[in-house]
């Protein structure tokens, strides 16, 4: 409004309008009042670079804790000191110098170690094996140094040739890289250094949602599998306690449960694991992540993970020690399921040419009936075999390819044990009805398909075989091998060369059979019946209030009878005494 001013702190009151020259006789009062106060008037010059100082020094740094204006101010006092020519080329310079002296670091400069990155521990790991495997000069040929004879004894020489496998395998398209060839190779050198090895071939590589597993199949020397403890005897051990701490349900004194209601039912007796160094505990199996990586003995395998790796389906992580969660519940962690698909890919998938192997002739045929199967056991490389033309190793039939693993019966075994047998002397002081009641009837033997069956008896997948043989390369056959891939298990790949009297086989997949449709998983079984029905546990009708009276009036009338019938009986005692 005209005629009207403005009191602002550290400014001038001045009216807006200009023409009014005479201010109230009050007006030089408000003044002289605003001195006192620390106010004074300021030109509008004055009061604009004012403002411009107070922003400059009100921009700071947080990290420093300075502000424009001083650094300003410092590099100004400095280049009027110095009174250089190049003063203008410089300023810049003398900026980043200024900002350096007076930089402050608020954290420690002494960090916690974060530690190797996965990556860079492989790297470490396999720089160390590979300077391990080449430091050695006496493995360089050259003038002053030679080879080990071929005579001499050397366990290296058990590690088998996996370049020539490779390059087999890579005629038909499938294995590994080269490179990952010759780490694995290198990698080998650790187990035959540190464990009494016979023989030692590569498995396979089975797959995982976030590590690999590389298996490598060793067979120990003899009397080399007493030190071959297995991870499964504490949990057997466990089991057994578990099954003792049940049992005690019954036997605490604050219940009053007698033999008549205890349930019938008994768990399933536990089938032992094959000896060591026998049927499926025979080869042992060493697992790593990565080549170069330690390598990891798989624990032996009971028959009781066989039977529950059939009704389940998981896929591996790559962590031996992941829990399994499945139903039918696995007993074990992730390097018993492991090991179990090991065993029955190996008894599934280990051909060979029908004729390279026969049957020992010192082993007898009462010794395998009495082992409980069908037929021999076991079986020893022919010398005599001269092999077979290509043609006939490719026979689209599968006739000239024999397994000559054992098969794994539905009991979880290579050989059929009767459960029956460790409980003829239990239980002798039972009552005979009791045991009549309690056993089942003796089981029949199990019996799987004899050794050196060939493959085309295996059962197809629906319409396909369950071996498909093959030859690598139809544009060259001089020069082809031939193949077999599996159906049952997808990966598992053998080849033939050399007329068949040299082969090998390999696994590279994820461990799943092929089921040849939709996995059905295992329906829970019905629920038992607690206790048999009867007349001590049946629930009966209330008595009416009727016959409730003439019940207790006939319990008062006996309990009458019995306490003075005493007191007569003895005054008529002592009358005839009398």
């Amino acid at each position: 409004m005209k005629g009207e001013s403005r009191k602002v702190r550290g400014r001038s009151t001045v009216p807006h309008d200009d023409s009014v020259s005479e201010a109230p006789s009050n007006q030089s009062q408000r003044y002289d009042d605003y001195e006192e106060e620390g106010f004074r008037e300021l030109p509008p010059e004055e009061q604009r670079c004012v403002n411009a100082k107070l922003f400059l020094m009100r921009e700071g740094s947080e990290v420093d804790g300075q502000n424009l204006y001083n650094h300003l101010s410092t590099l100004l006092t400095k280049i009027l000191v110095e009174k250089s020519d190049d003063a203008l080329n410089k300023l810049e310079d003398e900026s980043k110098d200024f900002k350096r002296e007076k930089f402050t670091y608020k954290e420690p400069f002494i960090k916690d170690n974060p530690g190797r990155t996965p990556s860079e521990v492989l790297a470490h790991a396999q720089w160390q094996m590979m300077k391990t495997a080449c430091g050695d000069p006496k493995f360089i040929p050259n003038e002053s140094f030679d080879l080990p004879d071929e005579d001499e004894e050397d366990i290296y020489r058990l590690i088998p040739n996996l370049m020539k496998q490779a390059l087999f395998f890579e005629q038909a398209g499938v294995g590994l890289p080269r490179e990952e060839f010759i780490r694995i190779t290198t990698a080998m050198r650790e187990l035959v250094e540190k464990w009494p090895i016979e023989t030692l071939r590569f498995w396979g590589k089975i797959l995982g949602t976030r590590k690999n597993y590389y298996v490598v199949e060793a067979e120990f020397k003899d009397g080399e599998y007493e030190s071959d403890l297995s991870d499964d005897e504490g949990d057997e051990d466990k089991s057994s306690n578990d099954k003792i701490e049940d049992s005690m349900i019954f036997d605490d004194e604050s219940t009053t449960v007698t033999d008549e209601i205890k349930p019938f039912y008994k768990p399933p007796p536990r089938i032992p694991c094959e000896s060591l160094g026998t049927g499926l505990n025979k080869h042992v199996y060493f697992v790593c992540n990565e080549p170069g990586l330690p390598w990891i003995r798989l624990p032996h395998i009971n028959p009781a993970q066989i039977v529950a790796a059939r009704k389940i389906r998981r896929f591996f992580t790559g962590d031996l020690g992941e829990h399994i969660v499945s139903h039918p519940p696995f007993p074990g962690l992730e390097k018993n399921l492991l090991r179990a698909q090991i065993a029955r890919i190996s008894a599934a998938t280990t051909v060979s040419p029908i004729g390279y192997f026969r049957f020992d002739d010192n082993e007898e045929e009462e010794d395998a009936e009495e082992s409980g199967s069908n037929g021999r056991n076991t079986c020893i490389i022919d010398q005599e075999f001269e092999g077979m033309p290509l043609r006939d190793l490719c026979d689209p039939t599968g006739q000239t390819w024999c397994h000559h693993m054992q098969s794994v019966l539905p009991q979880g075994r290579n050989t059929w044990f009767n459960p029956m047998e460790g409980k003829s002397g239990e239980g002798g002081e039972e009552d005979s009805d009791e045991e009549e009641r309690n056993e089942p009837d003796e089981p029949e033997p199990e019996v799987g398909p004899p050794l050196l069956t060939p493959v085309s008896e295996d059962q197809p997948i629906h319409d396909s075989p369950a071996w498909i043989p093959r030859i690598s390369s139809r544009l060259v056959p001089e020069f082809a091998v031939a193949m077999l891939q599996s159906n049952t298990w997808p990966g598992s790949w053998t080849f033939g060369a050399e007329r068949g009297r040299y082969f090998t086989s390999l696994y590279i997949g994820w461990g799943q059979k092929n089921l040849g449709g939709a996995f059905e998983p295992e329906i829970p079984p019905d629920v038992m019946e607690e206790f048999p029905s009867g007349p001590e546990i049946t629930e009966a009708d209330d008595p009416s209030p009727e016959e409730e009276s003439a019940f207790k009036a006939a319990l008062a009338d006996k309990e009458f009878d019995a306490e003075f019938g005493e007191d007569q009986a003895e005054e008529e005692t002592s009358d005839v005494d009398d």
